[in-house]
């Protein structure tokens, strides 16, 4: 017997990306030669010093229950790091909450604050699962378009215009997934500018915060002034440390933001497994030269893919300033998902279509710079000019 699911799960949409990787498995199970440049999780296997951290953990009997907020020792860690890294002086017995994964403590942050009816500005393009998490806590989200032609500039002006007596937060994320923008201080300003004006909530996911290039400078909004008792930061393992698989992030915020989170985390996940944790702390304190290594590769593959992109007509790819992308626009008369379709069809290359990042990415597609080997990466995107020149 069949039973409906509850209105606000029916409203949701399974995230593009997983939606895209599960179609290269199934591809690579059918033996076809497949490029998955389609999700944002590195291929690179945990470096090997935090493996071992893992493993010693287990091996010592790390294996049982554990504080719903996490472990002295990794938020003591994470507490360094910050201190260290982003400029910011937080408290780790207070102002940090380990999580399942950082995708766990925006739901969470997300669920804690925002009522049926209440309304968040999302600014988009934007990672898959933001809107989705708003409608799951029967909120509005409120799509913010930014300008491709303006390069996703944020204004103070523009950001106001989608303000009303609903709006209860603004979600960002910087740097930004999939558009690869790192926001200045002075966007990041504007952005504090209204939250302090119509007293709203601020979400920052600062997920790529290692992965910039040229001269660009990671700013973490809640450094700003008047921003620390209003923003709740999410970090995450994932990406820096390779670690997707461990499910370790953490949402950083002054103790009195983060105690619904809590409250929400005690009667669901629980706790963080000890041993992964204890991986974690291995992962901030241990060496760092691998990050170094793949923030050099995923540079040198941003100016080849998008340079080689560019040249072909009705294609604009442009260098992202961060994170570990290219999101090229094109002018063939098709949807992203069919554009996406035809590239697995044609050339086996998986990627996300734009539309998974909100309507403003329409007539975009993503692909994923670290999720395959270097020189597959540059097939993959040969492969896909091949396609685009045909069209």
């Amino acid at each position: 017997m069949s039973r409906a699911p509850a209105t606000r799960i029916q409203r949701v949409q399974p995230p593009a990306t997983l939606a895209a990787g599960e179609k290269a498995r199934q591809l690579a199970r059918q033996g076809h030669d497949v490029i998955d440049l389609g999700q944002s999780s590195p291929h690179h296997v945990t470096p090997q010093h935090i493996i071992d951290a893992g493993v010693k953990a287990l091996n010592a009997g790390l294996t049982n229950i554990s504080s719903s907020r996490g472990l002295p020792e990794l938020r003591h860690a994470m507490s360094a790091k910050l201190a260290a890294h982003n400029g910011r002086a937080v408290d780790p017995d207070g102002d940090i909450l380990v999580t399942p994964g950082s995708k766990m403590g925006l739901y969470e942050a997300i669920n804690a604050y925002v009522e049926a009816g209440d309304e968040v500005l999302v600014l988009e393009p934007t990672w898959v699962s933001f809107a989705q998490q708003v409608e799951m806590a029967e909120g509005v989200p409120i799509a913010v378009p930014l300008s491709e032609e303006e390069e996703y500039h944020i204004s103070y002006e523009q950001l106001k215009q989608y303000v009303t007596p609903r709006t209860k937060m603004i979600v960002i994320n910087n740097p930004n997934n999939p558009t690869g923008r790192v926001y200045s201080e002075e966007e990041l300003a504007a952005v504090a500018r209204l939250a302090q004006e119509q007293d709203l909530l601020v979400l920052c996911d600062e997920t790529y915060e290692y992965f910039l290039y040229d001269a660009n400078r990671h700013v973490t909004v809640a450094t700003l002034e008047g921003m620390a008792e209003r923003t709740l930061t999410s970090y995450t393992f994932t990406k820096a440390y390779s670690m997707s698989g461990w499910r370790l992030g953490c949402i950083v915020a002054q103790s009195n933001l983060l105690e619904p989170l809590l409250k929400i985390q005690e009667q669901t996940a629980s706790f963080v497994s000890p041993f992964v944790q204890m991986a974690g702390v291995a992962a901030l304190q241990g060496p760092q030269e691998h990050l170094t290594k793949w923030r050099e590769e995923c540079d040198e593959l941003r100016v080849r893919c998008a340079d080689r992109l560019s040249q072909v007509g009705g294609v604009h790819c442009p260098r992202p300033e961060g994170a570990t992308f290219l999101f090229p626009r094109y002018s063939a008369d098709m949807s992203s998902t069919e554009m996406a379709e035809l590239l697995v069809e044609r050339e086996g290359v998986v990627v996300t279509p734009g539309i998974g990042f909100g309507a403003s990415g329409e007539g975009h597609f993503r692909i994923a710079l670290m999720r395959s080997p270097a020189d597959r990466v540059v097939e993959g995107v040969e492969r896909i000019a091949r396609v685009l020149e045909t069209l």
